[in-house]
Formats: structure tokens, sequence, C-alpha cells
């Protein structure tokens, strides 16, 4: 659905009276609400970056070849030039351990300051590294409105949206439309998060890097 197909939609529920821009604010408001919630299949992205030789930070650095802005969470993260699978760490252990004992050479592990992907050690030359992660979803605007949930289930944005403006107008028929809402969310759930029925479920070792 388009943002004018979005709207239109909100006006056939009585929000004429409401302002393009109020209703890209309860959409977008919305479409926060439904992808915040899970780590969904349609968040996810792989990227391959080059970075310089001592080099610490990979997200948000003009440094880095393919420089990466979006990443919310790591789902694997791999040092294809030394054929390393880099493993996460937890930022308070780098300092602790790590650093105490000034481990230089090959990074070998991943960790986050707030919202920054960083490897310790710091690179030892230009280095590809294959990111598989996902994505902080960004706002709709006026002249940008590419939502990441599936067109198919563009439907639940506006559901999202109208219990917002019954809300804001104090109608009882926000409770009827949060359960269309939530409704129509276990219908998305179902059909996004099952995309292979090709073999039957398994049981998996996991290590204690997991």
């Amino acid at each position: 659905m388009t943002l004018d197909e979005m709207y239109d939609e909100m006006e056939l529920y009585g929000f004429d009276d409401f302002e393009d821009a109020q209703k890209l604010t309860l959409l977008n408001e919305a479409y926060f609400d439904i992808v915040t919630r899970e780590p969904w299949p349609f968040l996810e992205k792989v990227t391959t970056i080059s970075v310089p030789s001592g080099v610490a930070q990979i997200t948000n650095n003009s440094l880095v070849t393919a420089e990466l802005t979006d990443v919310n969470s790591v789902l694997s993260f791999t040092d294809d030039t030394n054929n390393i699978t880099m493993m996460p760490e937890r930022a308070d252990m780098i300092e602790k351990n790590y650093r105490a004992a000034d481990d230089t050479g090959t990074p070998s592990v991943y960790y986050f300051i707030a919202d920054d992907l960083f490897v310790y050690p710091v690179t030892s030359g230009v280095t590809s590294y294959r990111v598989y992660y996902t994505r902080i979803p960004a706002a709709a605007t006026t002249t940008s409105s590419t939502f990441l949930i599936p067109a198919r289930h563009h439907s639940i944005i506006v559901y999202g949206a109208l219990v917002k403006a019954f809300l804001v107008n104090d109608d009882p028929q926000a409770a009827v439309f949060q359960n269309l809402f939530e409704s129509r969310y276990q219908q998305m759930r179902a059909d996004v998060w099952m995309n292979q029925y090709d073999r039957t479920e398994r049981v998996h070792i996991i290590s204690d890097w997991d």
C-alpha cells in the first residue's frame, strides 16, 4: 500500500479531518510498534564491508567501505579475509579481560557500545567482513515511504494507526480495532515466520556461545 492509499483507508473510518502529517505520525507509530516486537525475517540483511587497517568501530564509520548505518542486532559476523567466525562478547568483558591482557593481532571478537558495533583488537590490515543482521527500520516520510513489512500485510499498519486515532478522540471503537490489530498481527506472524515446510523440526546441540 502507498501512503495515499493508507490515508484513504483511514478516511473511510471517519478520519478525513486529520491532516496528512497527523496520519503519517500515527502510521509510523503503528509501524514501529509492529517491527520492534520481534526480530522479523523481513528485517534481515546481509552486507559485505571492507574495513581499513587500525579500525575498531565497524558501524557508522565513514572509513568503512559500504558503511553500515542500520545495524540493530547481529545474527552472524564473519571475517572473510582470514576465515574467522567472529565471536560475540560484552563490552565490559572486553574492558576487564581482553584489554588487561593487551591483546594484539587479528580481531576475533565483536561487541557493542550503545548501538555501535566494534571489533577487538583493531584490524591489522584491510579486512573484508560479512555481516548478517537485523536492520533498524526507518520512519516513512512524504518523500520516502518504504515499509519493510511485506506489502500483503500493510493493512496491519493501518489498523494500528486507527487504534491510535480512535484513542486520540477518546472513542470506544479503539478497543474494537485493537482486537482487529492483534488478530491481523497473529495472521502475519504465522505467515512470515514459516517460509519453508521442507524439513521436519530438529533438536540442535548448542555451544556456550549460543
